[in-house]
């Protein structure tokens, strides 16, 4: 997953800011730090718990609790001025693809909010919504490639954005199997629920619904 993120994005990011070539928002610097920061502890999270390490694991856990406070209004906030520079740049059909910002980051705020609840009492739960909570975080990353494949039509590109998303669901299934001889209901709960989401998602984006109620929240072209 950290993988996938870091080199997500060297032609929106990275490469703009070494060349100068493009200006950023403070903010817009703050949303990577933050970002990349969560991702970076997820990893050292996951390496103290597969060590035993877990009073320190739940000491960190504290900053990643920080971390995801601070995420989830610098997401709609990038959300937001994502729209705004869309607007700005006359491109058709604005606000469809702020459905799936809106949808990305509302759902790693829910997952991490459940996840931040039963981390005492349900540890497994916790560490399951956790897990596809930082996919999420992937899937979001991974789509600055995916959707620059020439050649396929968008709505198609919309739908299979969210295969990145599937490979670790997969993992996170076998690992149940691997373990428990079952699925864990949170593994359950989390594809019953996203799958409908992700596959209706090219639908909601592209309806007359959507694109009536975009302008209230965003602003008007």
């Amino acid at each position: 997953m950290a993988a996938i993120i870091v080199l997500s994005f060297p032609l929106t990011y990275y490469l703009p800011v070494l060349s100068g070539t493009r200006a950023f928002d403070t903010l817009y610097h703050v949303h990577a730090l933050v970002f990349f920061a969560w991702i970076a502890l997820y990893v050292w999270q996951t390496q103290l718990a597969a060590r035993g390490q877990i009073a320190r694991h739940r000491e960190i856990g504290l900053a990643g609790f920080a971390l995801t406070g601070a995420m989830i209004p610098l997401g709609y906030w990038i959300a937001q001025r994502a729209a705004v520079h869309r607007i700005a740049a006359g491109r058709e059909n604005p606000y469809e693809f702020t459905w799936y910002n809106v949808v990305d980051i509302t759902s790693f705020a829910l997952l991490m909010a459940a996840s931040i609840l039963l981390v005492t009492r349900h540890q497994e739960w916790h560490r399951r919504l956790t897990f596809t909570a930082a996919a999420y975080l992937t899937l979001d990353a991974a789509t600055r490639w995916t959707l620059k494949i020439p050649g396929v039509e968008p709505f198609i590109l919309d739908i299979a954005s969210y295969a990145v998303l599937y490979p670790f669901l997969a993992a996170l299934a076998l690992f149940d199997w691997r373990t428990l001889g079952r699925l864990h209901p949170a593994t359950v709960a989390c594809t019953l629920v996203l799958l409908p989401l992700h596959l209706s998602s090219a639908w909601v984006a592209r309806s007359d619904w959507w694109n009536n109620l975009a302008p209230g929240l965003i602003g008007p072209p």
